[in-house]
């Protein structure tokens, strides 16, 4: 397993089973989130936190991984049971399976930064917040 799969694994790891300490392990102190706008593994680490809260069954898993040097270009299956607040949204109960895309950078064995992220209008539909497009 290259240096590239370790770190996401382990990052993947802590959302899936909650254990955030394991971003210390995997998440350099610098972090840069550039589609969120926030730097830091603090911020990382709250909002796994509050995705939690909302999915406690939250599970990430890779679907595809591509590797170059010290970057990764990867799309992600997220799974989960709504039955928590998000957001100010209360609790649907409905389950939800979207795609996410992402391009990082990963070096010295943590991850450094990260560009995209989760499809939320997928994501809102799912839930009923906002209504899937008709075909016409």
């Amino acid at each position: 397993m290259s240096e590239i799969e370790d770190v996401l694994h382990g990052i993947y790891q802590a959302i899936n089973t909650g254990d955030l300490a394991l971003l210390d392990k995997f998440v350099a102190p610098g972090y840069i989130e550039h589609s969120e706008g926030f730097q830091g593994i603090e911020p990382f680490r709250q909002q796994i936190t509050a995705f939690r809260a909302a999915f406690p069954d939250l599970r990430v898993t890779i679907q595809d991984l591509l590797t170059d040097g010290d970057r990764f270009a990867s799309r992600t299956s997220v799974t989960g049971t709504h039955t928590g607040d998000l957001m100010g949204m209360p609790a649907t109960g409905k389950r939800i399976s979207v795609e996410a895309v992402d391009i990082g950078r990963i070096a010295d064995g943590q991850a450094q930064e990260r560009w995209g992220g989760l499809n939320m209008y997928s994501m809102l539909t799912q839930l009923g917040v906002i209504p899937a497009s008709q075909p016409s």
